[in-house]
């Protein structure tokens, strides 16, 4: 059974059962309604009777044997219409009860409309089937001082009452057969509008499916209500998928094109060797393919660890200049081959809650992106200083820069800003060690964002928040960054070029 055929069914059921609910309230007030008015009018006419008893001729008993009840009956229209029905009976000695006058319309009824009821000295309603016609009789007693005297039993055929209600349940009933009809026709519509969205979407997921069309949006012109949001949330989600999709297409063919080459110059230098015999060049290529290879699968581990979240950092106090002076040599290594010149500008003590070994890391990454993308000749600035309590590391240099386009996607894995830089690169770059350094940053509480320009070089900018203690005072220069901030004055100043 589909949704569509539940939730016409729900809402059908729903709607036969309130107009059950009101039709059987509706019936009963009816009824109850036209029952009170036909008791009022045998009440009425009860009590005019007995009034005529105490008030008009014959008031009195007459006497001589048994007692006698005498009661004159004037015209029935005296009373009421012509459907009700008047009996007067008196109680003689024996007990037996005797009919002592009714009205004209009973002329030929000598039995009481309700024989149980005649005699009794409480004041009671019945219904009563006399003739195949349902009478409502009231029982009424009739006292002269402390005794009881007679009983005027006061009819009225529910007839027409019974033929106005039964019309009412026939027009009761064909109401609720046109609503259930309406009902299930307006239900499917309403469903048919309100699930028309959510069609769409599954035939967009069908497309999606069949197609491998992640391109796919739903229009939507409607108010932002449950299934705005939805159409929303989808539209959001297939974005998204979208660009996981194509970083995806673009993972597995820079993961190919980084695995091709290593692989191809291990084979090629495998060939050399078994053509003309071990040689050390040749060795020294496969080592150093395979280290290649082996700090990318390392890279691509640590990522996807950290990504479902089986990577986590243990901090604890560091003296970040310690890290920071242990880098700093090590960029002179990673630069050997290079006439570049490094220097450090400013230089601060300052501890933070690191790991040590992650921290170093994430330098030897800003390191090393500057040391591969600055000619020879260039220049490469590292600063460690503390604003406030935050601790600034900035890796500058004066390479070949970066375009604006691309600064917003440098932290993407695999992200190869242009030409360029992947020439300048020479094939060591898998396009990890900005997205690895990204995620450093962020376990440790930090910020970490890119300026550059084109031809004049690039910044890097780490932010780590330091242990809580006195923050020290500082002093600003005039100096202005590539966005027109300031940093510390500068607390020790030295340079070592090659």
């Amino acid at each position: 059974m589909t949704f569509r055929t539940k939730l016409v069914l729900w809402y059908s059921s729903l709607l036969v059962g309130i107009v059950v609910l009101v039709g059987a309230a509706v019936f009963a007030v009816v009824r109850w309604t036209l029952i009170n008015s036909i008791d009022d009018t045998l009440e009425e006419t009860a009590r005019e009777v007995i009034a005529n008893i105490y008030e008009g001729p014959g008031v009195l008993a007459e006497f001589g044997g048994a007692q006698t009840l005498i009661v004159p009956m004037p015209e029935l229209d005296i009373f009421r219409a012509s459907n009700v029905y008047v009996q007067a009976w008196d109680s003689v000695q024996d007990g037996t009860p005797r009919l002592a006058a009714s009205s004209d319309n009973l002329a030929d009824f000598r039995t009481a409309l309700d024989f149980a009821a005649v005699g009794k000295p409480q004041t009671q309603y019945s219904d009563v089937l006399i003739h195949g016609t349902e009478v409502r009789v009231l029982s009424q007693p009739v006292f002269f001082g402390d005794r009881l005297f007679g009983t005027i039993q006061v009819g009225a055929s529910l007839e027409t009452l019974n033929q106005a209600t039964e019309r009412l349940i026939g027009i009761m009933a064909v109401s609720l057969g046109i609503a259930v009809i309406g009902s299930v026709a307006l239900g499917m519509w309403l469903s048919s509008r309100a699930l028309k969205p959510i069609e769409n979407i599954t035939e967009a997921a069908t497309k999606i499916a069949n197609a491998d069309d992640l391109s796919t949006r739903l229009p939507w012109d409607g108010p932002q209500d449950e299934l705005g949001r939805l159409i929303s949330v989808f539209n959001n989600m297939m974005e998204r998928l979208e660009d996981l999709f194509k970083v995806q297409q673009r993972f597995v063919a820079d993961v190919s094109h980084e695995l091709r080459t290593p692989l191809t110059s291990v084979r090629g230098n495998l060939d050399l060797i078994k053509r003309y015999g071990m040689d050390t060049e040749s060795l020294e290529a496969i080592e150093s393919e395979t280290h290649r290879m082996t700090r990318m699968v390392e890279d691509l581990l640590l990522l996807a660890k950290a990504d479902y979240g089986g990577l986590t950092l243990e901090l604890e106090p560091l003296d970040l200049d310690t890290v920071f002076s242990e880098v700093y040599r090590d960029a002179w290594v990673l630069a050997k081959d290079r006439r570049l010149e490094i220097k450090i500008s400013d230089f601060e003590p300052v501890r933070v809650m690191g790991h040590g070994d992650r921290i170093k890391q994430l330098l030897l990454n800003l390191i090393g992106n500057a040391i591969k993308f600055t000619p020879d000749d260039g220049r490469i600035t590292l600063s460690l200083q503390r604003v406030g309590n935050h601790a600034i590391i900035v890796v500058q240099d004066t390479g070949i820069g970066i375009a604006p386009e691309d600064l917003e996607h440098i932290f993407d894995r695999f992200y190869q800003a242009d030409e360029s830089r992947a020439r300048m690169s020479d094939g060591e770059s898998a396009g990890l060690g900005l997205a690895i350094a990204q995620w450093i940053v962020d376990a440790h509480g930090g910020t970490i964002r890119a300026e550059s320009q084109p031809g004049r070089g690039s910044r890097f900018i780490v932010t780590l928040p330091v242990l809580q203690d006195d923050a020290p005072q500082i002093d600003y220069d005039d100096e202005a960054d590539m966005d027109g901030g300031r940093y510390p004055r500068r607390s020790r100043n030295f340079a070592v070029g090659k």
